[in-house]
């Protein structure tokens, strides 16, 4: 497999790691007074864009734009083609030996006409797992471009503009808590498909991510009149958790992954 796939397999991986610890982690840094900037007149706030925010969405841009860079410069068929051939490399003089005994099994059972089926076989999974990894970034992209314009478009603009009609404030705020929903939902799926997790886990990281983003949209104004504020802040503690069980699922469960299946 080229190294440029592998690398752009795992860039996909970092950048959504790299979304839930800019929102979730420094979140909680923030509301806690952990991370602040140390200048009285200066207050990082949760409800706005800070300085380490805007740091960590900058970084997450970057990954996911070296990794667009990286699946754009490798044509399908091309790819495909080359991960196929790629064991000669690797094997050197010992795969030449492999298929000729391959051949001459092949032809003494009678069944020659059987390689070229294999060969196309192998050659269309390979196709379907690079669309599969084209297809992951792209929804990624969808996610991506959601949050943030939710997070440094519509968010602000509500924060600063005014409305003489008290309609257009609701109807945004209303249109700006369904992006952030369907974001982080968009981000699970990606999650979930990427370590090929059980369902149940799949389920939890449903429930915790749509519950920790239904408390950040103050729906029905739960959060303001029951003083809730500190739920969030919680449950973001508990994100380094799903990084590194995801790692985890990564590394210990490498074959039965979309990773080994791409090697």
């Amino acid at each position: 497999m080229p190294t440029s796939i592998k690398i752009y397999t795992i860039l996909i991986f970092i950048g959504i790691n790299l979304r839930f610890a800019t929102e979730n982690i420094i979140n909680a840094l923030i509301f806690f007074n952990i991370l602040q900037s140390g200048n009285p007149d200066i207050r990082y706030d949760i409800h706005t864009p800070s300085i380490p925010d805007m740091y960590g969405d900058a970084v997450m841009v970057i990954v996911f734009a070296i990794a667009y860079l990286l699946i754009t410069s490798i044509p399908l068929k091309k790819a495909a083609t080359n991960i196929s051939y790629n064991s000669y490399d690797q094997w050197g003089n010992g795969y030449s030996d492999f298929i000729r005994q391959l051949n001459s099994y092949i032809l003494t059972a009678g069944s020659a006409s059987i390689l070229p089926q294999v060969h196309q076989i192998s050659i269309e999974r390979i196709k379907n797992h690079i669309r599969w990894i084209k297809g992951i970034f792209f929804v990624s992209i969808i996610g991506i471009s959601l949050y943030l314009f939710s997070k440094y478009i519509l968010s602000i603009c509500l924060e600063v503009l005014f409305f003489e009609n008290d309609s257009i404030p609701f109807i945004l705020n209303s249109l700006n808590d369904i992006i952030k929903l369907c974001s982080s939902l968009i981000f699970v799926y990606v999650y979930c498909s990427y370590v090929s997790i059980n369902k149940i886990i799949n389920f939890l990281l449903y429930a915790f991510f749509f519950i920790r983003n239904f408390f950040t949209t103050n729906v029905i104004g739960l959060i303001t009149e029951n003083d809730l504020h500190v739920i969030v802040p919680f449950l973001d503690f508990l994100t380094p958790i799903i990084i590194v069980y995801s790692i985890y699922c990564v590394v210990s469960n490498y074959k039965k992954t979309p990773l080994f299946k791409l090697s």
